[in-house]
C-alpha cells in the first residue's frame, strides 16, 4: 500500500511549466516593444526643410517667388566658390537628389561668392550667408568683404569651422528689389 506521504511526493514531481513559458514570452515581447519605442524616439525622422518656416506661405506665394528668382537670374549670375569647385546655389524649389554637393571640411573653410552683372541697370544686391544643419543653430557668416571689378563682384566670406561631419546647407539670402530671395547650396562635410 502506498502511504499518504508517498502519494503526495508523486504528485509534486509532475510540474506543469506552460504558465512560466507563456509569461516569459509575454515579458520578452514587452521588452522588445519598449526597446523599439526607445529607438523610435531617439532616432526621429529629420525634416530637411529648415529654410522655410511655414509651408503654407510657400504654397500660396510660390509663383511670386519663382518670378523673383527668374528676374534675378536674368540680371545676375551667382556662384559659390570653394577652392576649385564652383557651384550655383539654387532656389529651393529646384533642388533635387541630383544637385551637386559643395565639399567642405571641419576646419578652415574659405568660401567666396562671385556675382556677375548681366544687366547693367540691375540694382545693387545685399546678402547674408548662413550654414544650416538640421536641429542645430545656424552659423551666420558676417563681415563679408567684397571687391568690385568691371562686371563682377567677388565677396570673400570669413573662414569658419564646422563641428560635425555630414550634410549641411549653405543659404545665401539676397535682398533683390525689396524682396528676400533664399538660395540654397547643399554641402557635405567629410
Amino acid at each position: 500500500m502506498v502511504t499518504f506521504l508517498e502519494q503526495e511526493n508523486m504528485e509534486t514531481k509532475e510540474k506543469n511549466y506552460w504558465p512560466l513559458g507563456i509569461l516569459s514570452i509575454l515579458f520578452i515581447g514587452l521588452g522588445l516593444v519598449v526597446a523599439l519605442v526607445v529607438v523610435a524616439i531617439k532616432y526621429t525622422p529629420q525634416n530637411d526643410n529648415s529654410y522655410l518656416h511655414q509651408h503654407t506661405y510657400t504654397d500660396s506665394h510660390i509663383n511670386g517667388m519663382l518670378s523673383t528668382y527668374s528676374a534675378f537670374r536674368q540680371a545676375y549670375s551667382l556662384e559659390l566658390v570653394n577652392g576649385n569647385q564652383k557651384l550655383e546655389p539654387l532656389f529651393p524649389f529646384y533642388i533635387n537628389q541630383n544637385t551637386p554637393l559643395l565639399w567642405l571640411s571641419n576646419q578652415h573653410n574659405n568660401l567666396s561668392l562671385q556675382v556677375q552683372h548681366k544687366d547693367p541697370k540691375a540694382p545693387t544686391l545685399s546678402f547674408s550667408v548662413s550654414v544650416l544643419r538640421t536641429k542645430q543653430k545656424p552659423l551666420i557668416l558676417g563681415n563679408i568683404a567684397c571687391e568690385t571689378q568691371e562686371k563682377e563682384r567677388i565677396c570673400q566670406l570669413p573662414p569658419f569651422n564646422l563641428p560635425f561631419k555630414g550634410r549641411y546647407q549653405v543659404m545665401v539670402k539676397i535682398n533683390f528689389k525689396g524682396k528676400e530671395l533664399p538660395l540654397i547650396q547643399p554641402a557635405f562635410v567629410r
